[in-house]
């Protein structure tokens, strides 16, 4: 790797990050296994003997529960209150609530099938590497942040793009609030849970919504 020029030996982690990507998401689609999201990355940790707890394997600094208060009535309550008012609005849609139905085994599903691999691919690994590169210069509500964020939001989009049109863009804006939270919390778990609660809170919006 010495052999490299100067600016590819800089960039070394994040190429190292896109060449994993490159490998994991048409085999994560191909084989429907998003488990890989997680094995693949985590394969790489270990074999290179790196510290689990850089790359957000930790339960350290979740974050107070007052925190959590403020940012779920920042985000999700806007978000329930303006999804209403779009449906109703638009389609005539009444509001009664209803819960999804098998919703354990899909809170479940969410947190280990959907989430957890996810965020650690992305905010745990890549992004990551990113801040190896790029650095974290700049502060943002209590977190240290750096190009790494956007830019692992932009790839999380463009993959969901592939994958589901570009309708899925807009998860560019909920990615970018995991990565603010990963790093303002250091752990993984922390964006986990709230990228899970993301989706399970839109599929009861869309149980409880009816035109």
């Amino acid at each position: 790797m010495n052999s490299l020029p100067v600016g590819a030996r800089r960039y070394r982690p994040i190429l190292e990050a896109l060449a994993l990507l490159a490998v994991t998401f048409p085999l994560a689609v191909w084989l429907r296994l998003p488990t890989l999201w997680l094995l693949m990355p985590l394969l790489l940790i270990t074999v290179t003997k790196r510290a689990y707890e850089a790359y957000g394997l930790t339960l350290e600094n979740p974050g107070r529960v007052g925190f959590h208060l403020a940012v779920i009535t920042a985000v999700f309550v806007p978000y329930a209150v303006g999804h209403y008012a779009l449906w109703h609005w638009w389609f005539g849609a009444t509001f009664h609530l209803r819960l999804p139905p098998q919703l354990i085994p899909s809170a479940l599903d969410q947190i280990f099938i959907v989430a957890l691999p996810e965020e650690f691919f992305f905010r745990g690994y890549l992004q990551t590497q990113c801040d190896h590169v790029w650095g974290t210069p700049y502060r943002l509500m209590g977190a240290a942040c750096g190009v790494g964020l956007p830019f692992t939001a932009g790839v999380f989009a463009f993959c969901h793009v592939l994958y589901g049109g570009p309708v899925r863009l807009v998860v560019f804006f909920p990615a970018l609030l995991y990565g603010w939270l990963r790093a303002r919390s250091t752990t993984i778990a922390v964006p986990v849970l709230y990228h899970a609660g993301s989706n399970l809170l839109m599929q009861i919006m869309l149980t409880s919504l009816a035109a």
